[in-house]
């Protein structure tokens, strides 16, 4: 949605819209109260097709799992409304104001599935630059995919949940900007979340970043340089998602040359990975442990 936001107001310009995606948060994002929690994890496992190429487990639940929807409806009727115009504009329309390569994710909500409790799956198909995910949902599992390519991925995601051994009871496809370009937008004209850019690349998650960087926003609107106080507070995220595009750039490159950066996954890279702490640094560590790996994946950059 796009608001004005003035003396603690806001109009909203907006239509609602649906976003794919995992719902899942770490336990310590702000402004997430347990009452909109419907699920917990503690355990990531990835597959490349079939196989396990490794896991990501943490002693007590790092992640809830919310009822999205809940969750923006309360924060909607928390905000007060005004017919004013007389404050700054914050435009947090998603995908449909961010600029950048965007693709279609696709999401259900599965019924009649049994699986291990509290616990998230990343499967990597070969020859496709994506994923699709199995998440937890209070009984029921919110299962999706999207890929590099694939002008609507609903297909696939209804034949990959249908083979789960489960009943689809909801499924929906929503644009997700995969690789964007981050905007911040301009003094008195504001972007936060996807709508800035502000969304990883290689995970989808865009939750997070969306409420740090509405956050950030309001606390550098106390200030006297508001956009460089803004800058300067979602530092850390931009540069995350710069080097994610990169890797997910090298990612559909490998794809297409019958190559797979899975060959690089080891735990510690994992869960980098799932705690969007990825760099440069652990990526050549992981180089370093993996040779065999790092050299099939120079031979395929290099095939033609």
């Amino acid at each position: 949605m796009g608001v004005a936001l003035g003396k603690a107001t806001a109009v909203e310009r907006s239509k609602r819209y649906f976003k794919a995606c995992g719902e899942a948060v770490p336990v310590e994002t702000p402004m997430v109260s347990r009452e909109f929690v419907v699920d917990k994890v503690r355990r990531y496992r990835f597959f490349s097709g079939d196989r396990l190429i490794g896991e990501v487990s943490y002693g007590r639940p790092r992640w809830y799992i919310i009822d999205k929807a809940a969750w923006v409806k309360a924060l909607r009727s928390a905000v007060g409304v005004d017919d004013g115009n007389d404050g700054v504009v914050v435009d947090a329309r998603g995908p449909y104001a961010s600029r950048g390569v965007r693709l279609i994710v696709a999401m259900a909500y599965v019924e009649g599935v049994r699986r291990e409790a509290e616990t998230v799956d990343f499967i990597y198909p070969p020859g496709l630059t994506g994923f699709f995910w199995i998440f937890p949902h209070g009984g029921l599992y919110n299962v999706g995919g999207g890929f590099l390519g694939v002008e609507d991925p609903t297909h696939l995601v209804r034949e990959f949940a249908e083979r789960l051994g489960g009943r689809v009871r909801l499924l929906k496809g929503a644009p997700l900007t995969v690789m964007p370009e981050v905007d911040l937008g301009a003094e008195g004209a504001y972007r936060v979340g996807e709508a800035a850019g502000l969304v990883y690349p290689l995970t989808g998650e865009g939750i997070r970043p969306g409420v740090i960087s509405a956050l950030a926003l309001a606390e550098a609107l106390k200030t006297r340089r508001p956009l460089e106080e803004y800058r300067r507070r979602v530092e850390r995220i931009v540069g995350q998602i710069e080097l994610q595009k990169r890797l997910l750039a090298l990612a559909a490159r490998l794809a297409a040359k019958g190559g797979s950066v899975s060959l690089l996954a080891d735990d510690a890279l994992l869960r980098s990975y799932i705690e969007e702490e990825l760099s440069a640094r652990g990526l050549f560590m992981a180089l370093a442990r993996r040779p065999g790996a790092a050299a099939r994946l120079v031979a395929a950059l290099l095939r033609r």
